[in-house]
C-alpha cells in the first residue's frame, strides 16, 4: 500500500509541475526546424545493379513548421527540394523523384487540413478533416531542445507503428507532417522502426503578426483517391514504385531496369 501511495504522489507531482510549466511559459507561436530522414529501399535489376553504389541509403531534408494558436503551416525549407539528383556514370544519370505533400496548412479553428502537393511540376490541392488519431501516452519522458517531452504512440490504418515525443509546454496541438492531435507540440517522431524520422533541431518564438500564415490556394483541387491514381499511373510509366510519402509513409522504392 505504501508503494502505491508513493507512486500516485509522484505522478501527481509530475502532472502538477507540467501544468505550472504550461501556464508560466506556454509557447503559442513560432517556427520549428525539423530534420527529416527517410530510408530508401532501392532494387536494381539486371545490368543496372552496377549502379548500386551510386545510390544513397537514406534521404535527409529540412522542414519548417510555422505555428500560431489558430493554425500551423508545414513546408519544405528553401534549402531542400523534392528531387534528388544522383551521380553520373557512363553517360547515365539516375534521378530520384519524390512525391508527396510540399505544404500542409492546418486550420485549428475549423479542423480542416489543406495540402499543396507539387508532383513533377504539377500542383495539386487536397483537403480533408484533421484526423482523429488515437494516441496512447506511455509516461516515458525526455528533454528535446530544453523542452520536457512525453512519449506517445499509435498504429495507422495500415498497422504501422508511429512513436512521437511531444512537449506539453507548447500551447498548440501540432507537429511535422500530419502528426498532431496531442496536448502539445510533437518534437520527435519515428515511423515504422526508423523508416521515416523527424527531429526538431531548432525552435524560434515568433509573433503571429510576423508569421502571417496563409492557406495555399494555387493548384488543381483533387481528392486523395484522385491524387493517388495520378501518382500511381505516372510512377508505373517511369518504372518507379512509391512506397508512401505521407505523414505515415515508410519507404520510397525505386526499380531501375536497363
Amino acid at each position: 500500500m505504501k508503494t502505491l501511495l508513493i507512486s500516485s504522489a509522484f505522478i501527481l507531482c509530475v502532472s502538477t509541475a507540467w501544468g505550472q510549466e504550461k501556464i508560466a511559459g506556454e509557447l503559442t507561436s513560432g517556427r520549428i526546424t525539423y530534420e527529416e530522414k527517410v530510408k530508401l529501399e532501392i532494387k536494381l535489376e539486371g545490368d543496372a545493379a552496377q549502379y548500386a553504389d551510386m545510390l544513397p541509403k537514406e534521404r535527409k531534408s529540412e522542414k519548417l513548421l510555422l505555428f500560431t494558436e489558430n493554425a500551423t503551416l508545414y513546408e519544405e525549407s528553401k534549402s531542400t527540394g523534392s528531387d534528388m539528383p544522383m551521380k553520373h556514370g557512363e553517360g547515365m544519370v539516375i534521378r530520384m523523384v519524390g512525391s508527396g505533400e510540399n505544404m500542409i496548412f492546418t486550420d485549428l479553428t475549423t479542423g480542416r487540413v489543406t495540402e499543396q502537393r507539387d508532383f513533377m511540376n504539377r500542383i495539386f490541392i487536397v483537403e480533408r478533416e484533421i484526423a482523429d488519431t488515437k494516441w496512447k501516452i506511455t509516461g516515458n519522458q525526455k528533454v528535446i531542445l530544453g523542452y520536457q517531452c512525453m512519449e506517445a504512440f499509435t498504429l495507422d490504418s495500415a498497422g504501422v507503428k508511429i512513436v512521437v515525443w511531444f512537449a506539453p509546454s507548447f500551447g498548440v496541438k501540432g507537429g511535422p507532417a500530419m502528426l498532431n492531435n496531442l496536448p502539445g507540440m510533437v518534437l520527435e517522431a519515428d515511423i515504422n522502426g526508423g523508416s521515416r524520422t523527424y527531429l526538431a533541431v531548432a525552435v524560434e518564438p515568433v509573433t503571429p503578426e510576423a508569421l502571417k500564415l496563409e492557406k495555399p490556394a494555387d493548384g488543381k483541387k483533387v481528392t486523395e483517391e484522385e491524387y493517388k491514381a495520378i501518382v500511381d499511373e505516372k510512377m508505373k510509366e517511369m518504372g518507379v514504385e512509391d512506397g508512401g510519402q505521407g505523414g505515415g509513409g515508410t519507404q520510397m522504392r525505386i526499380v531501375i531496369r536497363k
